[in-house]
């Protein structure tokens, strides 16, 4: 084979850095033989060109030339083994369902309990349609699979995840393979109508107060107490930092959230927004006194950290919760359950779009909504009188610092 011809036969490609309106943006451009289209650009992700860390999304020079490293050598794969050549359409389902999870991680920056979510979704959808080129595909093929998931007993709020992943698997496809319409559209393949009983379970003033009193530690008490009356995830109060307590304006700042698991990492809220909430009176005396403790108050410091001042273990922190709630004699109910004090109280005091908003949620749908609320001067006062009768306030005096450190360090070794 001459040399010309060889080179002819190659994948190549390279990166392309275009400064666009919103800024740099890495471009790729890549030649298949067989492919159709031959040659292609694509936009791949937003540079990060100076130093520090990228913010989600973005991408630096080594990343990008990863990212491009990673996609000419699933082209050679899809050349060498003929798919461009031999089968309709060229791609297998697998292979663009490979290509969205790359996508989803290396580019979209989704979390890792997504990512988790998403891998679930595609084996099984693998299994059905793996090995079949994607423009075999049909509009009667998915409604089939709709059809199967809601016979084997699914939730409609589960059927709709698997179209969601399956139309994100073929929208990408229709971008880098020339797909010409994606057959899991909703405009072609109705979905499973979602609802919503609207029942949750939930604490009343006296069980609140008795899961408080048997709290572990003081940290503990103070911790449930502001779930319950903020409504905060337990992932933004184990980021919550003490700059966040404004004081002055009866108010706690929510503009970050640890995920789970040994190595938490810190993130903006599950809206990808900053929100605040009221902070009532019982709130800020109970964190004004935890704020008095010896170690950890600085403005930068974590309000609910561990015994070292790092970010809580979320399966430790449940543990302690588990066991306070038997302690108690509590109905074994889960940690973000606690919400739902602050939102069934609060509705008696503010419209619903309004605690919707200190919430950090919007209506509940298929796909969730997230608003960014700014207190009033007055809710921190309408807030608690709307409490009123049922405030809890624990007793902070009651275990020493000390205490505190070592029941949290005993937590911390037991792991």
């Amino acid at each position: 084979m001459s040399v010309a011809k060889a080179m002819a036969q190659r994948v190549t490609g390279h990166l392309q850095l275009r400064e666009l309106r919103e800024g740099a943006v890495w471009f790729t451009k890549t030649r298949v033989p067989g492919r159709r289209p031959e040659q292609t650009t694509r936009r791949l992700a937003p540079a990060h060109l100076g130093g520090g860390q990228p913010r989600r999304g973005a991408l630096t020079r080594r990343q990008a030339e990863d990212a491009l490293a990673d996609m000419l050598a699933l082209e050679r794969r899809y050349v060498s083994t003929g798919h461009y050549r031999d089968q309709p359409g060229g791609v297998t389902f697998a292979d663009a369902a490979a290509e969205f999870l790359h996508h989803v991680e290396v580019v979209k920056g989704r979390e890792r309990s997504t990512l988790h979510d998403y891998r679930g979704t595609v084996q099984r959808l693998n299994a059905r349609w793996g090995d079949r080129p994607i423009t075999a595909i049909t509009v009667r093929d998915v409604e089939q699979l709709r059809d199967d998931l809601m016979k084997s007993g699914l939730r409609p709020r589960t059927v709709v995840r698997y179209l969601s992943v399956m139309h994100g698997v073929l929208k990408l496809a229709m971008r880098r393979h020339g797909l010409m319409r994606n057959v899991a559209s909703a405009d072609l393949v109705d979905r499973p109508t979602v609802r919503y009983s609207g029942e949750f379970v939930t604490l009343d003033g006296e069980q609140l107060a008795a899961l408080v009193r048997a709290a572990e530690n003081v940290q503990d008490e103070v911790l449930y107490l502001t779930a319950a009356y903020t409504g905060m995830r337990q992932g933004e109060l184990r980021a919550l930092r003490w700059r966040d307590v404004d004081f002055a304006g009866d108010r706690i700042h929510v503009r970050r959230s640890a995920t789970n698991g040994a190595n938490a990492q810190i993130k903006a809220p599950k809206s990808g927004k900053v929100r605040s909430v009221p902070m009532m009176p019982q709130v800020a005396a109970a964190l004004a006194r935890l704020g008095q403790r010896e170690h950890f108050t600085g403005e930068d410091d974590l309000v609910f950290g561990n015994a070292v001042g790092e970010v809580e273990n979320d399966h430790l922190l449940r543990r302690r919760y588990r066991r306070a709630l038997e302690a108690a004699e509590l109905p074994a109910i889960r940690f973000h359950d606690l919400r739902h004090v602050f939102g069934s109280t609060a509705v008696k005091a503010f419209a619903l779009s309004d605690v919707q908003a200190m919430l950090g949620h919007a209506h509940v749908t298929t796909t969730m909504r997230y608003v960014h609320h700014r207190p009033g001067r007055d809710d921190a006062a309408r807030l608690a009188a709307a409490f009123a009768g049922e405030a809890v306030s624990p007793d902070v005096s009651r275990t020493s610092e000390s205490e505190r450190n070592s029941a949290q360090l005993s937590d911390t070794e037991s792991k």
